[in-house]
Protein backbone atom coordinates (compact mmCIF):
# COMPACT_ATOMS: atom_id res chain seq x y z
CA UNK A 1 0.00 0.00 0.00
CA UNK A 2 1.33 3.11 -0.74
CA UNK A 3 0.51 6.69 0.43
CA UNK A 4 -0.29 9.60 -2.10
CA UNK A 5 0.72 13.13 -1.76
CA UNK A 6 2.53 13.77 -5.02
CA UNK A 7 6.15 12.39 -5.44
CA UNK A 8 8.05 9.65 -5.98
CA UNK A 9 12.10 8.50 -5.68
CA UNK A 10 14.77 6.20 -7.66
CA UNK A 11 19.07 5.63 -9.52
CA UNK A 12 21.16 3.67 -7.25
CA UNK A 13 23.53 4.63 -4.62
CA UNK A 14 25.05 1.93 -1.64
CA UNK A 15 25.36 3.41 2.24
CA UNK A 16 26.01 7.04 2.77
CA UNK A 17 28.60 6.66 -0.07
CA UNK A 18 25.80 7.25 -2.50
CA UNK A 19 27.83 5.63 -5.81
CA UNK A 20 25.17 6.84 -8.49
CA UNK A 21 24.07 4.71 -11.38
CA UNK A 22 21.67 5.06 -14.00
CA UNK A 23 20.06 3.48 -16.77
CA UNK A 24 19.44 4.79 -19.73
CA UNK A 25 18.63 3.50 -23.64
CA UNK A 26 21.43 5.93 -24.82
CA UNK A 27 24.51 3.98 -24.80
CA UNK A 28 26.89 7.22 -24.60
CA UNK A 29 29.46 7.10 -21.57
CA UNK A 30 29.37 10.90 -21.69
CA UNK A 31 29.43 12.84 -18.09
CA UNK A 32 26.14 14.80 -17.93
CA UNK A 33 25.73 17.92 -16.87
CA UNK A 34 24.80 17.55 -13.20
CA UNK A 35 24.13 19.76 -9.80
CA UNK A 36 24.23 18.85 -5.77
CA UNK A 37 21.07 17.49 -3.54
CA UNK A 38 20.94 17.90 -0.37
CA UNK A 39 18.21 15.45 1.82
CA UNK A 40 17.49 16.18 5.37
CA UNK A 41 14.44 15.19 7.48
CA UNK A 42 13.17 16.54 10.72
CA UNK A 43 10.25 17.02 13.10
CA UNK A 44 7.58 19.92 13.29
CA UNK A 45 7.07 19.81 17.44
CA UNK A 46 5.71 22.58 19.57
CA UNK A 47 5.79 21.25 23.19
CA UNK A 48 4.32 23.93 24.62
CA UNK A 49 1.05 24.51 22.09
CA UNK A 50 -2.06 22.50 23.51
CA UNK A 51 0.12 20.25 26.02
CA UNK A 52 -0.73 21.28 29.73
CA UNK A 53 -4.28 20.96 31.33
CA UNK A 54 -6.11 17.97 32.33
CA UNK A 55 -4.67 16.23 29.02
CA UNK A 56 -1.33 17.20 28.73
CA UNK A 57 0.92 15.14 26.73
CA UNK A 58 4.83 16.09 25.86
CA UNK A 59 7.10 14.23 23.69
CA UNK A 60 10.74 13.65 23.81
CA UNK A 61 11.94 11.42 21.32
CA UNK A 62 10.52 10.43 17.98
CA UNK A 63 13.12 7.25 15.97
CA UNK A 64 12.54 6.37 12.48
CA UNK A 65 14.23 4.17 10.06
CA UNK A 66 13.85 4.75 6.34
CA UNK A 67 14.92 1.62 4.40
CA UNK A 68 15.45 3.49 1.36
CA UNK A 69 14.84 7.05 -0.41
CA UNK A 70 13.96 7.59 -4.07
CA UNK A 71 13.31 10.18 -6.71
CA UNK A 72 12.07 10.80 -10.23
CA UNK A 73 12.06 12.48 -12.82
CA UNK A 74 9.64 14.34 -14.47
CA UNK A 75 7.97 12.92 -17.99
CA UNK A 76 8.08 16.22 -19.18
CA UNK A 77 11.80 16.36 -18.79
CA UNK A 78 13.04 13.77 -21.00
CA UNK A 79 15.15 15.95 -23.19
CA UNK A 80 15.16 18.74 -20.54
CA UNK A 81 18.83 20.73 -20.10
CA UNK A 82 21.60 17.84 -20.58
CA UNK A 83 19.69 15.95 -23.32
CA UNK A 84 20.97 12.68 -21.95
CA UNK A 85 19.31 11.11 -19.09
CA UNK A 86 15.30 10.51 -19.94
CA UNK A 87 12.56 10.64 -18.19
CA UNK A 88 13.27 6.43 -16.78
CA UNK A 89 16.23 7.21 -14.91
CA UNK A 90 15.89 7.49 -11.07
CA UNK A 91 17.83 8.12 -8.05
CA UNK A 92 17.93 5.87 -5.17
CA UNK A 93 19.37 6.06 -2.14
CA UNK A 94 20.15 2.99 0.29
CA UNK A 95 19.46 3.05 3.89
CA UNK A 96 18.50 2.23 6.46
CA UNK A 97 18.74 5.90 7.62
CA UNK A 98 17.53 5.54 11.63
CA UNK A 99 17.19 8.67 12.96
CA UNK A 100 15.54 10.80 16.09
CA UNK A 101 13.37 13.61 14.52
CA UNK A 102 12.97 15.43 17.59
CA UNK A 103 17.23 15.98 18.29
CA UNK A 104 16.96 19.17 17.24
CA UNK A 105 17.73 20.79 14.06
CA UNK A 106 17.13 18.94 10.64
CA UNK A 107 19.30 16.06 10.58
CA UNK A 108 21.23 15.85 7.20
CA UNK A 109 20.44 12.38 5.80
CA UNK A 110 22.46 12.52 2.63
CA UNK A 111 23.98 14.51 -0.33
CA UNK A 112 24.14 13.38 -3.83
CA UNK A 113 25.37 14.62 -7.16
CA UNK A 114 22.09 14.21 -9.93
CA UNK A 115 21.55 14.90 -13.74
CA UNK A 116 20.39 18.42 -14.61
CA UNK A 117 16.35 17.50 -14.62
CA UNK A 118 13.09 18.14 -12.83
CA UNK A 119 12.48 15.38 -10.85
CA UNK A 120 8.32 15.32 -9.66
CA UNK A 121 8.27 12.56 -7.13
CA UNK A 122 10.36 12.04 -3.77
CA UNK A 123 9.57 8.45 -1.80
CA UNK A 124 10.87 6.89 1.08
CA UNK A 125 10.38 3.57 2.44
CA UNK A 126 9.75 3.02 6.08
CA UNK A 127 11.17 -0.33 7.60
CA UNK A 128 11.61 -2.01 10.49
CA UNK A 129 15.19 -1.91 11.54
CA UNK A 130 17.46 -4.61 11.88
CA UNK A 131 20.13 -3.50 14.03
CA UNK A 132 19.93 -5.63 17.48
CA UNK A 133 21.83 -2.83 19.43
CA UNK A 134 19.31 -0.07 18.31
CA UNK A 135 16.32 1.03 20.78
CA UNK A 136 14.69 0.69 17.50
CA UNK A 137 15.37 -2.96 16.97
CA UNK A 138 12.36 -4.94 15.15
CA UNK A 139 10.54 -1.30 14.85
CA UNK A 140 9.76 0.76 12.01
CA UNK A 141 8.98 4.07 14.28
CA UNK A 142 9.16 4.81 18.00
CA UNK A 143 7.80 7.78 19.90
CA UNK A 144 8.15 8.36 23.40
CA UNK A 145 6.97 11.01 26.14
CA UNK A 146 4.27 11.83 28.68
CA UNK A 147 0.79 11.76 28.90
CA UNK A 148 -0.53 13.69 32.32
CA UNK A 149 2.94 13.01 33.40
CA UNK A 150 2.96 9.22 33.02
CA UNK A 151 5.20 7.95 30.41
CA UNK A 152 4.38 6.42 27.36
CA UNK A 153 5.57 5.38 24.03
CA UNK A 154 4.07 4.67 20.96
CA UNK A 155 5.91 2.00 18.68
CA UNK A 156 5.18 0.52 15.24
CA UNK A 157 6.49 -2.02 12.63
CA UNK A 158 5.08 -1.60 9.51
CA UNK A 159 6.74 -1.84 6.06
CA UNK A 160 5.22 0.60 4.02
CA UNK A 161 6.28 3.43 1.25
CA UNK A 162 5.49 6.77 1.40
CA UNK A 163 5.34 9.79 -1.46
CA UNK A 164 5.28 13.50 -1.16
CA UNK A 165 5.47 16.52 -2.70
CA UNK A 166 5.97 19.99 -2.08
CA UNK A 167 2.39 22.02 -0.66
CA UNK A 168 2.51 23.75 -3.51
CA UNK A 169 1.65 21.21 -6.06
CA UNK A 170 2.15 23.55 -9.13
CA UNK A 171 6.31 23.57 -7.62
CA UNK A 172 9.16 20.89 -8.59
CA UNK A 173 12.49 20.24 -7.91
CA UNK A 174 14.64 21.41 -10.55
CA UNK A 175 18.76 20.45 -10.68
CA UNK A 176 20.34 23.00 -13.09
CA UNK A 177 24.50 22.89 -12.06
CA UNK A 178 23.36 24.27 -8.49
CA UNK A 179 22.79 23.07 -5.32
CA UNK A 180 19.30 22.34 -3.67
CA UNK A 181 18.63 21.55 0.03
CA UNK A 182 15.49 19.44 0.74
CA UNK A 183 13.49 18.78 4.20
CA UNK A 184 11.01 15.76 5.02
CA UNK A 185 9.49 17.13 7.51
CA UNK A 186 6.77 15.42 10.00
CA UNK A 187 4.55 18.05 11.84
CA UNK A 188 3.73 16.26 14.88
CA UNK A 189 1.93 19.49 15.75
CA UNK A 190 -0.36 18.85 13.87
CA UNK A 191 -0.58 14.54 14.63
CA UNK A 192 -1.39 15.73 18.05
CA UNK A 193 -4.39 17.71 17.25
CA UNK A 194 -5.89 14.85 15.57
CA UNK A 195 -5.47 12.15 18.15
CA UNK A 196 -6.33 11.96 22.18
CA UNK A 197 -3.46 10.58 23.32
CA UNK A 198 -5.53 10.73 26.61
CA UNK A 199 -7.55 8.22 26.20
CA UNK A 200 -4.78 5.73 25.95
CA UNK A 201 -4.54 3.16 29.07
CA UNK A 202 -1.88 1.57 31.23
CA UNK A 203 -4.04 -1.95 31.67
CA UNK A 204 -1.26 -4.17 32.78
CA UNK A 205 -0.34 -1.44 35.79
CA UNK A 206 3.39 -1.44 34.92
CA UNK A 207 3.30 2.29 34.95
CA UNK A 208 4.27 2.74 31.15
CA UNK A 209 1.42 3.44 28.68
CA UNK A 210 2.57 1.23 25.81
CA UNK A 211 0.91 2.58 22.50
CA UNK A 212 1.15 -0.27 19.97
CA UNK A 213 -0.01 -3.32 17.38
CA UNK A 214 1.16 -5.59 20.31
CA UNK A 215 0.57 -4.36 23.88
CA UNK A 216 -1.10 -5.55 26.87
CA UNK A 217 -2.29 -2.22 27.66
CA UNK A 218 -4.92 -2.45 25.44
CA UNK A 219 -4.17 0.28 22.91
CA UNK A 220 -4.03 -1.34 19.54
CA UNK A 221 -6.46 0.23 17.98
CA UNK A 222 -4.96 3.66 19.55
CA UNK A 223 -1.75 2.94 17.87
CA UNK A 224 -3.21 2.32 14.10
CA UNK A 225 -4.87 6.14 14.44
CA UNK A 226 -1.29 7.37 15.33
CA UNK A 227 0.43 6.05 12.61
CA UNK A 228 -2.31 6.97 10.15
CA UNK A 229 -1.90 10.77 11.48
CA UNK A 230 1.74 10.44 10.81
CA UNK A 231 1.82 9.46 7.44
CA UNK A 232 -0.84 12.11 6.45
CA UNK A 233 1.72 14.79 8.37
CA UNK A 234 4.77 14.70 6.16
CA UNK A 235 5.29 17.06 3.76
CA UNK A 236 8.69 18.37 1.55
CA UNK A 237 10.08 21.37 2.05
CA UNK A 238 13.09 23.67 1.49
CA UNK A 239 15.19 23.26 4.50
CA UNK A 240 16.14 26.41 5.83
CA UNK A 241 18.18 25.37 8.52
Amino acid sequence: MKVMKNMKFGAMALGLSLVFTACSSDDSVDTPLQGSLKIAAKANYNNVLNRSGENAVSLSKFIVNFKEIELERSDADEDLIDGFFGSDDDIELKGPFEIDLLSGNSIQLATVEIPNGIYEEIEFEFDKSENEASDLYGKSMKLTGEINGQPFVFWHDFEEEIEIDYEDSNKNLVIDNNTKEILINFDLNAVMDMIDLSTATDTDGDGLITISPDDEDGNNDLAELIKEAIKTQIDLMEDQD
